[in-house]
């Protein structure tokens, strides 16, 4: 299983320097708007991340799950970095205690101005690429943003290094998908990807998903992969008279649960990174929800980090601790509470951590309508 302890992040996005330690099995990510709820996430994937590009696309393309866009893959990648850097030496370091031994992972390099014709010979188009670039752009910029450096990484015993490379011309190669030690779940990734793989070939899965959508809906009696005309397949919804229905009909809520219950099942002995939970839900279904999300994680070995805003989500996940009927057992709760400070002598801003147990959250809640997240 892989289990994060401790975390330290340098230059990533709008974080400076960053330590938070003693992680528990679910861990609520809070804070204000802009305060680096998401940044944080995407810190710990990336230290599971091999030491290429498409790697690094992959994790940008969350921000961008609704509209993708290769075309812009350049601009987000330099927005990795700290931008207080000095544009000459960029770098960002991120490193972790897991149980599995070191995480690291460290992005480093230049950036420079060269003229648009060298950045194409440069580019990592292949040559009909360049050549249709040619043939399909009015004019080559006069002007173009080169990138040059090495990734390495660290997961365990296991060290790698390699040199990159990447121009603003550039869309960002990618690379397959594999059996992952981490799983990122962006706040509206059920409006794009498959929402039943790891489901509808697993009975006892495919029941207890059934059983909580019949709490939304009662007319629901199964789910299932139907054939359209044109050959494709659909993810469809059978109600009790018979009628097979596309979840296209169907609202966000039922999409947001079977795209978390899909990765909770496809991610045993796993990390699960859960990007606004409350996206697409009602907070009349976190009851229903959220001990059975949990209940899972316990059983499949996965530890979840959830970035929330939200404060109904937050008391309602508070409660799955179980703080005034079990005083004895271990805390499955932690919150980390971030915000943003000014630096000593006006050296910009800095992201900050609060780091304590949910039983302390939920008693000063309850005892001093205590704001978890400011």
């Amino acid at each position: 299983m892989a289990y994060i302890k401790a975390i330290e992040i340098n230059h990533f996005r709008g974080i400076k320097q960053l330590s938070v330690n003693d992680f528990s099995n679910i861990n609520l990510i809070v804070g204000d708007n802009n305060s680096g709820k998401t940044s944080f996430l995407e810190a710990i994937e990336l230290l599971f991340a091999t030491p290429q590009l498409g790697a690094i696309k992959r994790i940008i393309n969350h921000r961008t799950v609704l509209s993708p866009d290769n075309g812009s893959f350049y601009v987000s990648f330099s927005k990795l970095f700290n931008m207080e850097q000095n544009k000459e030496e960029l770098e960002l370091d991120l490193y972790a205690e897991s149980n599995n031994g070191i995480l690291r992972f460290e992005l480093n390099g230049a950036e420079k101005v060269i003229s648009g014709d060298e950045a194409l010979k440069l580019s990592s188009m292949s040559e009909s690429q360049k050549n249709q670039y040619r043939n399909t752009t009015a004019f080559l910029p006069e002007n173009v943003k080169i990138f040059a450096g090495s990734i390495s990484t660290q997961v365990g015993k296991k060290v790698e290094e390699k040199a990159i490379r990447c121009t603003s011309l550039d869309a960002g190669s990618s690379v397959p998908d594999l059996k992952k030690l981490v799983n990122y779940l962006p706040s509206f990734g059920h409006l794009r990807y498959d929402l039943l793989q790891n489901i509808v070939d697993n009975p006892d899965y495919k029941k207890l998903t059934i059983d909580i959508l019949r709490q939304f809906d009662n007319d629901i009696a199964d789910i299932c992969y139907t054939k359209a005309d044109d050959g494709s397949f659909v993810e469809s919804i059978i109600t009790g008279n018979g009628t097979t229905m596309p979840f296209s009909v169907y609202g966000d809520g039922i999409k947001k649960i079977l795209y978390i219950l899909n990765k909770l099942y496809g991610a045993p002995d796993s990390i699960l990174l859960i990007d606004e939970i409350e996206t697409g839900l009602h907070k009349k279904y976190y009851d229903s929800l959220f001990p059975v999300v949990f209940a899972l994680a316990q059983k499949l070995n996965v530890q979840i980090f959830i970035a929330t805003h939200s404060i109904e989500a937050i008391d309602e996940i508070l409660r799955y601790g179980n703080y005034e009927k079990d005083l004895d057992s271990d805390d499955p709760i932690r919150v980390i509470t971030l915000r943003k400070v000014e630096m000593p002598q006006k050296k910009g801003v800095n992201i900050a951590a609060r780091n304590v147990s949910g039983k302390y959250v939920y008693e000063n809640r309850k005892a001093f309508e205590y704001e978890v997240r400011l």
